[in-house]
């Protein structure tokens, strides 16, 4: 199991960002966004690719278990 969702939530906190903060950025609702940090669903690929894009890592930090 990847830890991408745990991955994302330390990114954004990390950062000082709030889930409606990234929701402006990316166009995902801040409740999908809470899904994917909570590991209740996975992410598409370009989902991941913008999130990746976003935080300026690699999609394998990503989902690297940590």
């Amino acid at each position: 199991m990847t830890k991408f969702g745990s991955n994302i939530k330390k990114l954004r906190e990390s950062r000082g960002l709030s889930l409606l903060d990234v929701e402006k950025k990316l166009g995902i609702t801040k409740g999908l966004i809470s899904r994917y940090e909570n590991n209740l669903v996975d992410p598409s690929l370009s989902t991941a690719i913008k999130f990746a894009e976003f935080y300026s890592v690699s999609l394998d930090y990503l989902v690297s278990p940590k």
